[in-house]
């Protein structure tokens, strides 16, 4: 059984204004590829324990809980 993606479900939420500024800032500050940020997205690969805490920096509020 799959657990729910809390990265797509945040990133998809993003205002379409923001989308394109959000996914720049998280690949640079994850220091990631396009691909990785596209596998993260799809579930096809699990968001490692410290991209979470930046994601939840870059989010502004709680997406994962650390």
């Amino acid at each position: 059984m799959k657990t729910e993606n809390l990265f797509k479900n945040w990133i998809e939420n993003v205002p379409h204004g923001q989308y394109a500024h959000v996914r720049k800032e998280v690949i640079a500050k994850c220091i990631i590829t396009d691909q990785t940020f596209r596998n993260w997205k799809n579930g096809i690969t699990e968001v490692p324990e410290l991209a979470k805490e930046k994601i939840n920096l870059i989010a502004g509020r709680k997406i994962y809980d650390l």
